[in-house]
């Protein structure tokens, strides 16, 4: 039997890129449509978010459950509350921001995956998303097996999203468990400086808590290898991401109809290695991160070093 899926948008201020994401959603027949709209976070924002509101009130091609915020709530608040509400009521979702476009096949393409790898709990999050990699052109299947979530065009059980710990001492445990660091740096060496910043507050991500919390607990992750998602939220139109093509991909025109799946979980090494690579910071960023990491290396040990001078004058003082 088909269990039935909560598909789930989120949408803010970008009434363009929204209108874009409902089409995509249209042409995939979907009955239903969980509908997240966050707050205006400032004057600017108001018209914007008020046009995007407008737009998803006159959906009339499917049965629609608005959720309007009139605080702002930030996009991992508003993420994290939405996905909590809709697995209260179904046992999988299905995600989509108003920046990424669907194929016409994608919502088809996930619940396919759902049906396959239903009872793989090892299996912890399913995107319609491939990044431009090179996929080896003897590989057989229709998806690859990766130990990283990608959140564009995603979806996940209620059984794996019970992992999710919104919890800033994940970057200890990191520290402090060779192998869970290891496993940290196969999904992706962008992860530990993204976690650092969202501690810091200078970032909002609620992916990077699910993404290290599915490594945590030696999960894996679907990818396609045909984009069923084009996210086109890099053209500088976002508060979380800055312009680049880095992202661009052809969506795939064609049906989920026969896809080909592997029974078993076996990682393909090079697409891994692909995939991480896609990942990692650029030279410039990476030079620039180990800057900063050395930097506080030696603000700790000058602040050690101080301590131990202080202790030292005290003992002498003590014994004289």
């Amino acid at each position: 039997m088909i269990k039935e899926t909560g598909i789930t948008l989120f949408v803010y201020n970008r009434p363009y890129h929204t209108q874009k994401v409902l089409e995509g959603l249209k042409a995939n027949n979907i009955s239903k449509l969980y509908i997240f709209s966050d707050g205006s976070k400032n004057e600017k924002d108001k018209a914007a978010v008020k046009e995007v509101r407008s737009l998803i009130k006159n959906i009339d091609w499917c049965e629609i459950k608005i959720h309007i915020s009139p605080a702002n709530k930030g996009l991992a608040d508003s993420v994290i509350d939405g996905v909590n509400y809709v697995l209260s009521k179904h046992e999988r979702i299905i995600v989509l921001e108003d920046d990424c476009i669907p194929s016409n096949d994608f919502i088809s393409f996930m619940e396919v995956c759902f049906e396959k790898y239903e009872e793989s709990e090892e299996i912890m999050s399913i995107s319609g998303y491939n990044p431009p990699i090179n996929i080896p052109t003897n590989y057989k299947y229709d998806i690859y097996f990766s130990y990283r979530l990608c959140s564009s065009g995603w979806g996940t059980w209620k059984r794996a999203w019970n992992f999710f710990d919104r919890n800033n001492s994940l970057l200890n445990e990191i520290e402090e468990s060779k192998d869970f660091k290891r496993r940290v740096l196969m999904a992706g060496k962008d992860l530990i400086p993204m976690l650092e910043k969202q501690i810091k507050g200078e970032v909002d991500s609620w992916a990077v808590f699910y993404a290290l919390n599915i490594v945590k607990n030696n999960g894996f992750c679907i990818n396609p290898v045909r984009s069923r998602i084009s996210n086109i939220g890099f053209d500088n139109s976002g508060i979380h991401s800055k312009p680049t093509r880095k992202f661009e991909v052809d969506l795939y025109k064609g049906t989920s109809e026969k896809l080909s799946l592997p029974n078993k979980i076996v990682l393909h090494d090079k697409i891994v290695k692909q995939y991480r690579s896609f990942y990692i910071p650029s030279f410039k960023k990476e030079i620039r991160l180990r800057l900063i990491r050395m930097f506080k290396f030696l603000k700790v040990y000058r602040f050690l070093k101080t301590i131990r001078g202080k202790n030292e004058f005290k003992n002498e003082n003590n014994t004289s």
